[in-house]
């Protein structure tokens, strides 16, 4: 089978020749930079620039090369700015930039850190701190320091205020309608690759980033008498649905999966909220993207969202999610016998390969491999299984390490299914 085909046929919940791979088909299966810099001369690959393409997250761009070598089977069509408040860190200009420990990479021609003290902080154009890393911190942080929406305080206020944040709403613009375009159609063309295209679409954790994480949990609670989340949702809503009209049109068929997200919706113990809020704020309004999407394309549903959901999971079905990602296996209620057990015929799960929380970083080569072979055989059975780990490769994973999980991934995804 091709990529493309084999994806297919596992997204229908139909055996394929073995399980599909992914490796950095969306920014929550990929590897960080600096453990990515460590794989390629493991595998004594060439000594290219390392793109940094997610800049809080400090993700590389996995290179073609990588990924053929590990038999992967995704590949991303990105939107073209990486990060929603800063329009000009875009991944079509790329400049110099360094790493935590100095190594030189690309980075978006946009990316302009200042060290402060101790810190690196990213400002906006009106000169605020939306994002800062400490002097050897590994990741650029904003929780606690940009939500541009906390002060408003009624439901009038915070759409004045929202439209001042967005004036043009969230539509996506010509410029970037032509990258997409440009890059859907290369991939299409030139691979046969399965495509993901990243469209977004977050609700709760907007709500998170504009109001404050605080601030948003009061929000829902008191919905009832003040309605700032369901006016804060609704004002997302309709600039989401503008925006997935123009992307659908933009990339039209060239791409087989819509990414929306992140909504973490869990937490390590269960749910962040619980299921009666998510179905009367939060379930209405993904259906109704979701709704939309499959009126106007094939495209496939994908929703990243960590942490235990399996509370959730029978109503974020129901409201149309085709793929669930990344699958935390080692959260309450989410070990992999019991989500294939209950959801396996309904939706796709899209990681749960191997446990990155503990067995990855802790274990050695024959635990990772265990894993990786134990999670295959539960969740593979049928199809409706994407491997790749729970979440991102950290930059402290050794080279050895990483190429365990993918080699096995493979020797194993080839067991699992009869020739």
């Amino acid at each position: 089978m091709t990529s493309r085909e084999r994806v297919l046929k596992t997204l229908n919940h139909q055996e394929p020749d073995r399980v599909p791979i992914d490796i950095g088909g969306m920014r929550s299966t990929g590897i960080g930079a600096l453990a990515y810099k460590k794989l390629r001369k493991y595998l004594d690959l060439d000594d290219r620039p390392i793109k940094l393409y997610d800049v809080w997250q400090q993700l590389a761009w996995i290179d073609d090369d990588v990924l053929e070598y590990f038999h992967a089977d995704v590949r991303s069509i990105e939107r073209l700015h990486s990060v929603w408040w800063d329009p000009d860190i875009r991944l079509d200009k790329w400049k110099e930039g360094k790493l935590t420990d100095g190594t030189k990479v690309l980075v978006p021609e946009g990316f302009n850190p200042v060290k402060e003290g101790k810190f690196f902080v990213l400002r906006n154009k009106k000169g605020q701190i939306v994002a800062k890393r400490s002097e050897d911190g590994l990741y650029y942080d904003h929780v606690g320091i940009y939500h541009p929406l906390r002060e408003a305080k009624d439901k009038i206020e915070l759409k004045k205020m929202y439209k001042d944040l967005f004036p043009d709403g969230q539509n996506i613009t010509s410029e970037e309608q032509i990258y997409l375009r440009n890059e859907a159609k290369k991939l299409r063309e030139t691979t046969d690759y399965a495509l993901l295209a990243w469209f977004g679409g977050s609700l709760y954790e907007m709500g998170q980033y504009l109001r404050g994480y605080e601030q948003w949990f009061v929000d829902i609670a008191e919905d009832e008498d003040k309605k700032i989340a369901s006016s804060l949702l609704d004002l997302l809503l309709e600039d989401y649905l503008k925006a997935l009209d123009t992307f659908i049109n933009t990339i039209g068929d060239n791409a087989d999966i819509i990414g929306f997200g992140g909504d973490d919706l869990g937490m390590q113990t269960g749910p962040q909220i619980s299921p009666v809020t998510y179905r009367k704020l939060f379930k209405p309004r993904h259906k109704e993207m979701w709704d939309f999407v499959k009126q106007k394309s094939n495209y496939k549903i994908f929703l990243h969202s960590c942490g235990s959901i399996t509370k959730l999971l029978p109503d974020i079905i129901e409201a149309g999610a085709d793929i669930i990602n990344p699958v935390h296996i080692n959260a309450k209620d989410m070990e992999p016998e019991k989500l294939k057990k209950e959801f396996g015929r309904n939706v796709v799960f899209w990681g749960g390969g191997c446990d990155t929380q503990k067995i990855l970083p802790q274990g050695n080569l024959k635990d990772i491999e265990e894993d990786v072979k134990k999670n295959i055989f539960i969740f593979a059975p049928e199809g409706g299984f994407v491997f790749a780990p729970v979440h991102n490769i950290q930059p402290d994973i050794p080279p050895e390490k990483i190429v365990k999980i993918y080699e096995s991934a493979y020797k194993y995804g080839k067991q699992i299914y009869p020739t």
